[in-house]
C-alpha cells in the first residue's frame, strides 16, 4: 500500500508467522519456569508436612510409650484417619475413639496441615465445623490427612515389611509407589514411580 509516494509496507505472512513462534517460546519457556516453581513449592511443602506428622508421632509415641495403631489391612484413607484422629487426640493408641470429655491433647499445629475426605474414587478437601473443632467429629467421618496432590499421606504402624517402626511418606505428584504387604528379606530394587516418593527413601527403605 502506497501513501503521499511513500511505501507503507505490512506485516507478510511469513513475519506474522514468526512473531507469533517466538511469542509461543516465550510463553513456553515462562510456562514451564512456572510449572517448576510450583512444583517444587508442593514437594517442599509436602517434606514440611511430613517432617511436622513425623514430630507428632515422636511426641505421641514419648506420652504413650507407643505409635497409633494402623495395620496394612486397612485401606490407606482408613489408616490415614487413624493417623490424623490419635494424632490430634480423638482416638487412643490403638485406634479406639475417646469419649469427649476424656480427650487430651492435639500434637499437631492446627496451621500445619490439610484435610481430605474420599467421594468414591475422588479425595475432596475437608474443612472442620466449629463443633468438630471441638471434638465432635464422630467416628463415621472418615477424614484424613492428605498431600499437596490430593493424596492420603501413607501411614503404616506396625510396617508389614519387617522394618521397625513406622511407615510414613507422600507418593508424590504422580500418586503411585511400590507396595508391600510382606516381610522383605532383602532391600527391593526402586522403582520409577517411586522416584518421587517424599521421603524418597520410602517404602523400600532404599
Amino acid at each position: 500500500m502506497e501513501e503521499s509516494g511513500n511505501k507503507v509496507r505490512g506485516f507478510t505472512l511469513m513475519e506474522l508467522m514468526a512473531v507469533l513462534v517466538i511469542i509461543g517460546i516465550l510463553f513456553g519457556i515462562i510456562f514451564t519456569g512456572a510449572s517448576y516453581l510450583f512444583s517444587a513449592q508442593e514437594d517442599k511443602k509436602a517434606k514440611a508436612e511430613v517432617e511436622t506428622i513425623a514430630l507428632a508421632l515422636k511426641q505421641f509415641h514419648s506420652e504413650f510409650g507407643d505409635y497409633p495403631n494402623a495395620s496394612v489391612n486397612q485401606s490407606e484413607e482408613q489408616r490415614g484417619k487413624i493417623l490424623f484422629m490419635t494424632l490430634s487426640g480423638w482416638m487412643d493408641v490403638l485406634g479406639y475413639e475417646i469419649e469427649k470429655d476424656l480427650r487430651g491433647k492435639s500434637f499437631l499445629p492446627s496451621d500445619s496441615y490439610a484435610l481430605g475426605k474420599a467421594d468414591g474414587d475422588i479425595i475432596e478437601t475437608y474443612t472442620l465445623t466449629g463443633d468438630q473443632l471441638l471434638g465432635d467429629i464422630g467416628k463415621n467421618e472418615e477424614i484424613f490427612l492428605i498431600d499437596p496432590w490430593s493424596a492420603a499421606y501413607v501411614y503404616e504402624y506396625p510396617r508389614s515389611d519387617g522394618h521397625t517402626g513406622y511407615l510414613l511418606y507422600s507418593k508424590g505428584p504422580d500418586g503411585q509407589s511400590s507396595y508391600f504387604t510382606t516381610e522383605l528379606t532383602s532391600t527391593p530394587e526402586k522403582q520409577s514411580i517411586d522416584e518421587d516418593n517424599i521421603p524418597s527413601s520410602e517404602p523400600g527403605k532404599w
